[in-house]
């Protein structure tokens, strides 16, 4: 058995390598990120983490980290990731490696433990599913090349959030993710210290859609590559047929840019969207105000993480998205698992 010990800052630049080594996905489509020369960076979005170290022959082999959330019946872990090097796979280092977050999670009375998996991660899966763990949702990945629109005037006034909106725009939130699994209500405070707290986004970055002075929809402009950056190691199929046809249309229309297998590129989220009922169109206004800020500064991609229940999804369709999937998987601890029917998708847990 590998030994596991906890993490020390020494040990970074080998979990980043090891990171690199190991994309998310399958034999036809799969995704590696470039992460923060800090490791640890995408933990500290998080009061509570923590990664483990397994070592072999003298050997860092992989590792695991989780983080510990606080929920209305108590702690919950949220299993970050686990990856291990691809020299030392089939010796039950990452079975070995959930275990060790397994036994945190019962020493603290965790209520379940849930992560996310990248559809085409199909090792990933069937190890946890070994293990116990159930397939509770499937959440979408809308991943949107950006445009420069041709809308002349907005219906609604567009702004960044200030001092005196952000109890209105807080309030949107709380109504709208109202009821979702892992949702807990902001406070203007709350909801500051979050959004600063995670890099690259921040409180200056929430847009608001306002008619006749009242706020109707909102979404933050979060630049997720200061944590990662995303290649595909393979390509998504239709990707490359539309690479394929570039060449001969490029003059007659704009094709976005179509990235190479292994070329990273940069990817921005559009986070914690909100909008009224009937106001589904104020929200379409903030994404095409994205877009064509993304177009203006040379960046190519956003995108959001979806609840398919979520009526954001529907709007998007018209952005022609290519769509991806992860899915949640969740374990019992020392409760039942909650209801994942509608879920929150927490923006931080979507960095892979």
């Amino acid at each position: 058995m590998a030994r596991i010990r906890p993490f020390i800052p020494s040990d970074n630049n080998v979990l980043l390598n090891i990171e690199k080594l190991s994309p998310h996905g399958n034999d036809k489509l799969a995704m590696v990120a470039n992460l923060s020369p800090d490791i640890t960076v995408r933990y500290e979005l998080y009061d509570n983490w923590k990664i483990m170290v397994a070592e072999e022959q003298e050997q860092i082999a992989g590792y695991v980290g989780w983080t510990v959330k606080d929920g209305p019946l108590g702690p919950y872990i949220y299993l970050t990731e686990v990856t291990v090097d691809p020299g030392f796979r089939r010796k039950g280092i990452a079975t070995q490696l959930i275990r060790e977050m397994e036994k945190h999670a019962e020493e603290i009375k965790s209520s379940h433990i849930y992560c996310h998996i990248y559809g085409p991660n199909e090792p990933y899966r069937k190890l946890v599913e070994k293990m116990g763990y159930i397939r509770e949702k499937e959440i979408i990945i809308c991943e949107m090349s950006t445009a420069k629109k041709s809308r002349t005037e907005n219906k609604y006034s567009l702004d960044r959030v200030d001092k005196s909106d952000l109890p209105a725009a807080v309030e949107l939130i709380n109504q709208y993710y109202a009821g979702r699994t892992h949702f807990i209500p902001f406070t203007p405070v709350t909801f500051r210290e979050y959004a600063n707290r995670i890099l690259g986004y921040g409180i200056e970055n929430l847009i608001i859609a306002k008619h006749n002075g009242s706020i109707v929809a909102c979404g933050g402009f979060w630049d997720t590559a200061v944590l990662a950056e995303m290649a595909y190691t393979r390509e998504p199929l239709l990707w490359k047929l539309a690479a394929s046809m570039k060449g001969s249309l490029h003059h007659f229309i704009h094709i976005p840019l179509i990235p190479k297998e292994g070329e990273y590129f940069k990817f921005r989220n559009i986070v914690d969207h909100a909008f009224k009922p009937g106001y589904a169109d104020a929200m379409q206004e903030i994404f095409e105000h994205c877009s064509s800020i993304m177009y203006e500064t040379k960046c190519d991609f956003f995108g959001t993480f979806l609840d398919p229940t979520d009526p954001l999804f529907e709007l998007l369709k018209d952005f022609r998205p290519h769509l991806e999937a992860e899915y949640i998987y969740a374990k019992p601890i020392s409760q039942k698992l909650p209801d994942f029917s509608k879920f929150y998708v927490d923006c931080r847990d979507t960095i892979l």
